[in-house]
Parts: C-alpha cells; structure tokens; sequence
C-alpha cells in the first residue's frame, strides 16, 4: 500500500476578531493615510516606521484577539521556546496600515526572517476585493513553476504567516476602499 509523506507544507492561520461589529468603527477611527508617492496604495507606514501613533490605542480594541494569537504560536512553537511566550513584550512589534482602491496594489514582498507577519481585514468586500495572495518558497519540484494561493478570507479575519513567505496585495479595481493593518510580531 502507498502512502504519500507531506515533507514540507507551510500553514497559515486564519481568526476570527472577536465582537467585530463593535471593534470595526474603533479602528477605522485610528487611520490617517498619507498617499504612497508610487501610487501603490496609501499608507502610514513610512510616516511612521512601524510604530504608529496610534500602536497603544490598537493593542487596546485588540487585546483578546491578540492573546489568542499569541497563545496559539506560544502552543505551536513550544519546543523551541520551552513553553514560553516568545512575544511576551510588545516593544518591538511592528504596525502599519494600508488602504487600496482604483488600481492600487502592493506588488510581491516578504517581512523579513524571525517573525510572525498578519494582515487584519479592516474594510474587505468578498464581492469586490480580492485576498493577499502567497507564493510558494519553493518552485514545484515535477515542473519547476512557483505556485501561488489566495486564503478564503473575510473583514474582521486575521490571516498569521511566516514573514518571509512571499506575499501581495493584488490590484484593486473597485472604488471601494481595502483596508488592512499589519503587523509585525517578532519571535527575539
């Protein structure tokens, strides 16, 4: 009998934001984009280096959903961390947001090494908006092509993923504005 072995899979996790409807005008509330000069989108990323003014406020409305990631990695990531919460400080997390409409994107990137990278969809229309998409780190090993793959999501989902999968926002084409928040959780 034939057993196929799964030798490398990379997963990504998907939550869902508790009390959504109560959360959703709180965060919008935060959000002051400044328009990215390559048109790619607008955002308070370089305005603020990943440490918004707004960061203390975020964690705030946040903090169960926060836990729960934490508490799921913490789990995931026992054996190397004996148990320990490896994120434990929120010093050096890292959060900016984003929002796309009108042909607006952000083309293929990663996060760099060493941390847990998330997208929380703020404003998402299923109907309209399209996921970010991953690209595999590894070509097909039978026909050498990068596959790529767009997670089921919804507004108010958080989508957690290694930071260095590749990864984008495909072009928008609706009026209808995307808005996301990233963030950053380091695992040093």
């Amino acid at each position: 009998m034939n057993q196929p072995l799964m030798l490398f899979a990379i997963s990504i996790l998907k939550f869902d934001v508790i009390d959504w409807a109560n959360k959703k005008p709180k965060l919008l509330e935060l959000l002051k984009f400044e328009h990215d000069d390559n048109n790619e989108c607008e955002t308070d990323y370089f305005q603020h280096n990943t440490r918004p003014p707004y960061f203390d406020e975020w964690v705030n409305i946040m903090k169960e959903d926060l836990d729960n990631i934490a508490e799921e990695f913490t789990a995931g990531l026992s054996d190397r961390y004996n148990g320990d919460c490896p994120f434990a400080s929120l010093d050096k997390w890292q959060l900016w947001s984003q929002r796309y409409s009108n042909g607006q994107h952000h083309g293929a990137h990663n996060h760099g090494m060493m941390n847990i990278s998330c997208v929380l969809y703020v404003e998402f229309d299923e109907n309209e908006h399209e996921a970010t998409t991953f690209y595999s780190p590894f070509p097909n090993p039978y026909y050498g092509t990068i596959g790529k793959a767009t997670p089921p999501v919804k507004e108010g989902n958080i989508i957690a993923f290694p930071s260095l999968l590749l990864h984008e926002c495909p072009v928008t084409l609706s009026s209808t504005p995307r808005t996301i928040m990233s963030f950053n959780i380091p695992l040093l």
